[in-house]
């Protein structure tokens, strides 16, 4: 059943603007364009110049400093560097593996591979304190929010129209301002705009998703980064019902688990196939590793008669290892 605030989301993301309640008073909140982008890019410039100018130092130079004292280390910066290039590599990978259990496992280590990741990045953000970047990305986001904000809904009337009126809030208002904001805008997350996508009410938009201007009446250029990603992530999942006929159903709104699915090259679809059929017919020993849910994926119901092997069991009854002859005689070789 689709949940109510999947259709906010959706009706918020077409109209390009959410509405919300500060002090009993309705505003309206103006979606992100790339056009808006170029003026908050400007904004932060003036700003770390501005910074630099008053002496606070840049990241590069304070990063320098805690290297000498040996607080931070080069070390852990080609860490970051090797963990990055190592999810790239099982995100690259993802699309041979066969079966849905392994693309889980993979998942597993790509989750804790981004854990230390944030982990280390966290830990030099913390270490490097207040910079003239980090100032500037601070105060331009928090002037770009308050000139989000307008007070009627054809988004032409802004509630601060010049950067004084800005500059003149108080530290309470603005804060009030951007936490609202930034509610607001949790529904725009990535994950659950895919996931507003996979609702039934949504599936009656797919045919015109090619259609950008006649879906949203506005050209690609003109629409905002949540009309972009509504566009684009349609085309994606369309495109996976489209060309797979046995999606699992336990999977059809799950948008990560339907993107892994879509990504399997059709090489290793085809060997899945080939190995699961096997199996079911009696040429071939179960595949190793292949649960009930492999089978659902590959669109084959498990063999009642063939179980599958468990490795662990059987290296067990060998004393703890399996050489490569067991492995042949479990696969069905002689």
């Amino acid at each position: 059943m689709d949940k109510p605030h999947y259709r906010k989301t959706f009706r918020d993301i077409v109209r390009g603007f959410s509405d919300v309640l500060i002090d009993g008073q309705t505003f309206y909140i103006k979606h992100l364009s790339a056009l808006d982008q170029v003026d908050i890019d400007d904004v932060r410039e003036k700003y770390l110049n501005a910074a630099i100018d008053r002496g606070i130092p840049t990241e590069k130079s304070i990063i320098d400093e805690l290297i000498k004292d040996e607080i931070w280390s080069e070390d852990k910066d080609k860490e970051i560097e090797r963990l990055e290039e190592f999810v790239a590599n099982l995100k690259n990978n993802k699309s041979q593996l066969v079966l849905k259990s392994a693309i889980d496992k993979q998942n597993k280590s790509i989750k804790e591979s981004e854990e230390k990741i944030s982990q280390l990045q966290q830990e030099k953000t913390e270490l490097i304190g207040i910079s003239a970047e980090s100032y500037a990305d601070k105060r331009s986001n928090d002037y770009y929010i308050i000139k989000s904000f307008f007070e009627d809904e054809e988004l032409k009337n802004p509630l601060f129209p010049k950067e004084e009126d800005y500059n003149e809030l108080y530290s309470e208002d603005i804060v009030k301002f951007i936490s609202s904001y930034n509610k607001t805008f949790e529904m725009f997350d990535e994950l659950k705009i895919q996931k507003m996508i996979l609702q039934d009410f949504y599936y009656i938009y797919f045919p015109f998703s090619d259609d950008t201007v006649g879906f949203f009446g506005n050209p690609v250029c003109h629409l905002t980064y949540n009309q972009l990603k509504l566009i684009v992530y349609t085309k994606i999942f369309k495109n996976i019902f489209e060309q797979n006929t046995n999606i699992p159903n336990s999977i059809k709104k799950d948008p990560e688990a339907l993107m892994d699915y879509g990504n399997i090259s059709d090489e290793a679809k085809s060997k899945m196939q080939k190995q699961l059929e096997n199996a079911k017919d009696g040429t071939a020993s179960t595949l190793f590793g292949a649960t009930e849910e492999d089978y659902e994926y590959a669109g084959l119901q498990k063999p009642s008669d063939q179980t599958g092997v468990s490795l662990t069991k059987e290296a067990e009854k060998k004393g703890g290892s399996l050489n490569m002859q067991d492995l042949m005689k479990l696969s069905g070789y002689k």
